[in-house]
Order: structure tokens, then C-alpha cells, then sequence
């Protein structure tokens, strides 16, 4: 398990390619096949690069996943972070903190690609729809 990655990430160097995070969005949906019983995690983040996106599936046989965990870990990469994150730290991407981490490098990436292909757009609308859905909601900034 990874702990206390956060509290490192300040020891890089004015060099080192960085992107500033500024919200981080949790949303859990319920599954909308009939045949997946469980949930949607999906993760969306707001950074100087534009948003980005990443998701995982819960079945309901797993672990429940722990919401205000997830909340204190990623609130400590709301700001200034290195580029690629995390890439000096092991995390377990099966247990409870290392899925949360997954999806946040995940959506990191995923900012990073969006913005090499296009400018960043609004999508308020998307917000609303998933909010709508959403059987949880956590908003970081």
C-alpha cells in the first residue's frame, strides 16, 4: 500500500513538467446493464490542460468503496503536481488506495492526451447528466 505519497510530491525540482489540478471529481453511478451488478466509478479532473477521465467498475460482491478515503488522498494532489505522476511510487492497483491513485493518474493522462489533440471545451452539460445519476457525488478543490 502507498501511503504519504503526497506529502512528496513538493520535492521536485522548477525543471520538471508539472500540471495544476484545481478539482477533482468523484461520481458513482449504478451500472445500467442489467446484467452488471454494481457501479460505475468515475473519476473527472479539472487542470490547466483542460479535464480529464477515468472510470472503473465495482461490482457489488467487492469491497465497498470507502468515498471519504478516496477524498482525503486525492485532496492532496488538488494543486501543483509532477508530470508523470506518481511514476517513483509501487501501489497495489487492486487495493482500496491504489484504485483511487489508478484513477487519478488514469484521468492525469487522459488531460494530457486531450490537450495534444484539441483546445479544452465545456462540459457543463456532461456534469449535470452525471450528477443526475450519480448515487454519490464528492467534488475536491
Amino acid at each position: 500500500m502507498l501511503t504519504n505519497c503526497a506529502n512528496h510530491l513538493h520535492h521536485f525540482t522548477e525543471q520538471t513538467p508539472h500540471l495544476s489540478v484545481t478539482r477533482i471529481e468523484l461520481f458513482v453511478i449504478p451500472a445500467l446493464a442489467v446484467d452488471s451488478a454494481g457501479h460505475r466509478i468515475c473519476l473527472r479532473l479539472t487542470s490547466s490542460l483542460g479535464f480529464g477521465w477515468s472510470e472503473l467498475f465495482a461490482s457489488d460482491t467487492e469491497e465497498a468503496v470507502d468515498l471519504d478515503r478516496w477524498s482525503d488522498l486525492l485532496q492532496s494532489f488538488i494543486g501543483r503536481i509532477p508530470l508523470p505522476p506518481l511514476s517513483q511510487y509501487q501501489y497495489d492497483k487492486t487495493e482500496q488506495d491504489g484504485r483511487a491513485l489508478d484513477l487519478f493518474v488514469t484521468a492525469v493522462n487522459h488531460a494530457l492526451a486531450k490537450s495534444a489533440e484539441s483546445p479544452p471545451y465545456s462540459i457543463d452539460h456532461e456534469e449535470s447528466v452525471l450528477r443526475q445519476r450519480s448515487v454519490s457525488y464528492v467534488s475536491l478543490d
